[in-house]
């Protein structure tokens, strides 16, 4: 059984903003990301894994990529998700 790290964006506000800071980050309406994620999750759950939602706000994403100098990528904002959860 493997833990699923998901982002808990709390407004369609961040969403957009995420939008223009993360490359790679999906371009569909707040509303349709959020379906998305939910089919997502369901789909781990029902494989028997562990599903944990992060609370992540721009302002985080973007000052972990200026302190670590890290892309601020798709794969950067998963990792900030993992990392942000092991604490």
């Amino acid at each position: 059984m493997a833990i699923q790290y998901f982002a808990r964006v709390r407004s369609a506000v961040d969403h957009e903003a995420f939008q223009r800071v993360v490359k790679h980050y999906p371009s569909c309406t707040y509303e349709e990301w959020h379906f998305r994620e939910a089919k997502k999750m369901a789909d781990w759950k029902a494989r028997r894994h562990v599903v944990k939602m992060v609370d992540i706000s721009p302002a985080e994403f973007t000052a972990y990529c200026e302190r670590t100098g890290a892309h601020p990528d798709l794969t950067t904002f998963l990792k900030v998700l993992s990392d942000k959860a092991s604490f």
